[in-house]
C-alpha cells in the first residue's frame, strides 16, 4: 500500500486525494507553472464541468438546462453565477481590448416626439453611457427586473424569484456569448459596425425561445403572449424609463 501523508491535514491516504481534506496528491509536491496556470482556468472558470457543454444546451434546449439546475441535477452543467461571471468578464475583456463599444457610440438613438429636444438629447446621452460606460450597472439592472417581471406574469406556476435569477443566469450571458463575437469578428475582421436594431433582434429572439423552453407548463398561447409582454415591458423601461428618469435627475447635453 502506497501511503502518501498529507501537507495540508497530516492525514495519510492513498490515491489521488485525500479523504480527509480533499486536497489533490500534486499537492504534496513542489509548485509548478503549469499547476497554477491549471487551478487558474479551473477555480476561476470551473471550464472542465462542461462549460463548452452548458453553452451549447443553452443554445438548442435552454429550459432543460434550467429545470435540471433548479430541480437539483447540476453536477453536469456550469454553475449559472459562475457562467455569469464568464459572460461579464468575456464582455469586459471583448470590450477593452477590441474597442467593440464604439459600435454603440457611434449609434443614434430612439427619440420620442412627445418629449423635448433637450430631454431627447439626455436621454440620447443616456442610453450611451449605460450601453458603454456603466456597462455592468446595466447588465445587473436587466439580470434583476426580468426575472421580476416573470415572477409576475407567470406567478401561477410558483417558481420563486430566486429559482428565475437563476434561470436568467444562463439565459443573459448565452446572448452575451453570442452577441459579443459578433461585434468583435464585423469590428475587427471586417471594419463594420453591426446596428443596434441586430442587436436587440438577437437579444429579443433568444429571451423568447429560452423561456419558451423553459415555460412548457402554459398553454402555448398564455405562453407567446406573456413572454412577448415581459420582453416588451422591459425594453420599455430600459430605453425609455430608465434613461428618462436619470435624465431628469442628472440632466445630459452634447
Amino acid at each position: 500500500m502506497n501511503l502518501q501523508k498529507c501537507k495540508n491535514c497530516q492525514n495519510k491516504f492513498e490515491g489521488e486525494y485525500c479523504h480527509n481534506c480533499g486536497q489533490r496528491k500534486i499537492g504534496n509536491q513542489r509548485l509548478q507553472m503549469r499547476e497554477v496556470i491549471t487551478d487558474f482556468f479551473d477555480n476561476t472558470f470551473n471550464l472542465h464541468k462542461g462549460f463548452l457543454f452548458t453553452f451549447w444546451k443553452l443554445i438548442i434546449t435552454p429550459g432543460s438546462v434550467a429545470h435540471a439546475y433548479i430541480n437539483g441535477k447540476r453536477k453536469s452543467f456550469t454553475n449559472p453565477t459562475r457562467y455569469m461571471v464568464i459572460a461579464l468578464a468575456f464582455q469586459t475583456f471583448i470590450d477593452y481590448w477590441f474597442e467593440t463599444t464604439k459600435v454603440i457610440e457611434n449609434e443614434t438613438y430612439y427619440t420620442f416626439s412627445f418629449l423635448s429636444n433637450s430631454l431627447n438629447t439626455s436621454m440620447e446621452i443616456w442610453n450611451i453611457k449605460l450601453a458603454v460606460q456603466y456597462i455592468l450597472l446595466s447588465n445587473l439592472f436587466m439580470i434583476i427586473l426580468i426575472p421580476a417581471l416573470l415572477f409576475l406574469f407567470f406567478k401561477k406556476l410558483k417558481f420563486n424569484y430566486t429559482e428565475l435569477l437563476a434561470v436568467n443566469f444562463y439565459f443573459i450571458p448565452t446572448i452575451l456569448f453570442i452577441t459579443m463575437p459578433l461585434l468583435f469578428v464585423t469590428k475587427v475582421v471586417f471594419g463594420i459596425f453591426v446596428p443596434k436594431e441586430l442587436i436587440i433582434f438577437i437579444f429579443t429572439s433568444y429571451m423568447f425561445w429560452s423561456n419558451f423552453s423553459f415555460f412548457k407548463a402554459v398553454s402555448l398561447r398564455e405562453r407567446i403572449l406573456k413572454i412577448i409582454t415581459v420582453i416588451f415591458v422591459f425594453m420599455f423601461i430600459r430605453i425609455l424609463i430608465l434613461p428618462l428618469v436619470m435624465s431628469l435627475i442628472f440632466p445630459l447635453y452634447y
